[in-house]
């Protein structure tokens, strides 16, 4: 099984939109060991920047993504917000992911509302099933699936980065 989301990515990801031009946002980045741990996303405001998105990063031994935390900027407390989360989980036939919204009351993060369960069929077919918990109950239903088929298996990300990176 090829690795989807990795410190490659993540890093691949940020370079590209750090540079470009046009866009209402602006971007910059902690890193750590060749990984970005953190992605600030500013609002361009005339010639003023203003903070809007803070996004953490935790990777496993292997360099996958494990958690993605997203906190927006509260301008009235002046203060950082969690607002969800995304948690990533790695098997032998794929990956999935989990989307779970803060709880301010709780101080915690919910169970998982949302998500994407990525299985590997066989090679060149990965299925994509994507749930959702409705009326609280403990089970999430399937509100949608498909089908990636490529014989090349060459669609990842990852796998496109480390490429270019190889042969330069």
């Amino acid at each position: 099984m090829e690795t989807i989301i990795t410190a490659a990515t993540i890093f691949a990801m940020y370079a590209n939109v750090a540079v470009m031009d046009g866009s209402k946002y602006c971007y910059n980045a902690d890193l750590e060991n060749g990984q970005v741990t953190t992605l600030y996303v500013y609002d361009k405001v005339g010639e003023l920047l203003r903070q809007r998105l803070e996004y953490k990063y935790e990777y496993d031994e292997e360099g996958r993504l494990v958690t993605r935390e997203t906190l927006r900027w509260d301008i009235e407390s002046q203060e950082w917000r969690r607002e969800s989360c995304l948690c990533f989980s790695y098997n032998e036939a794929g990956y999935s992911v989990e989307h779970c919204q803060w709880d301010k009351a709780l101080q915690a993060y919910n169970e998982a509302d949302e998500m994407a369960v990525y299985h590997y069929e066989f090679d060149g077919l990965l299925s994509v099933n994507y749930m959702k918990r409705t009326n609280d109950s403990d089970t999430m239903d399937v509100i949608d699936s498909m089908l990636l088929m490529n014989p090349k298996n060459d669609l990842l990300l990852a796998t496109n980065i480390l490429s270019l990176g190889a042969a330069n």
